[in-house]
């Protein structure tokens, strides 16, 4: 998404407000869409420790949160499936679905590795935000 766009400056401002984050902690906003078949293989949105110095910044280090928008219904498939503890999200428009990359201690949570399953009839628009921690 182009963060010079009012209506992206806004989304950003909800976001960060609903979580309760200052923007300096967030990365730029991502639209993602799906057509029937896509898919996006089980994974996590923390950086592993060899990942972590090629994706932090001065001020940004590890990912904290995920805040994930869904902006449709999905006819059929397009699941956020949360694989280690056996829970699917379906998708419908506006919900919002958030979940902590960390446990309590700051070390990787690895029960948040999911998965965007393939959308079988329809298609799926999502918009994600990612959150760090300071440096």
């Amino acid at each position: 998404l182009v963060g010079g766009e009012p209506v992206v400056r806004m989304l950003d401002e909800r976001i960060c407000g609903a979580m309760g984050i200052e923007p300096k902690m967030s990365e730029p906003s991502q639209g993602q869409y799906y057509e029937v078949t896509q898919e996006f293989k089980p994974h996590t949105d923390y950086f592993e420790p060899y990942e972590l110095e090629r994706n932090s910044t001065p001020t940004l280090g590890q990912r904290t949160w995920t805040f994930m928008l869904y902006l449709n219904d999905v006819e059929e498939g397009g699941e956020t499936a949360f694989v280690s503890v056996g829970l699917s999200i379906p998708p419908k428009t506006g919900m919002a679905v958030i979940w902590n990359n960390l446990k309590r201690d700051g070390t990787p949570n690895y029960d948040t590795l999911h998965h965007g399953t393939p959308v079988k009839r329809g298609y799926k628009a999502i918009i994600t935000k990612w959150f760090r921690r300071p440096r």
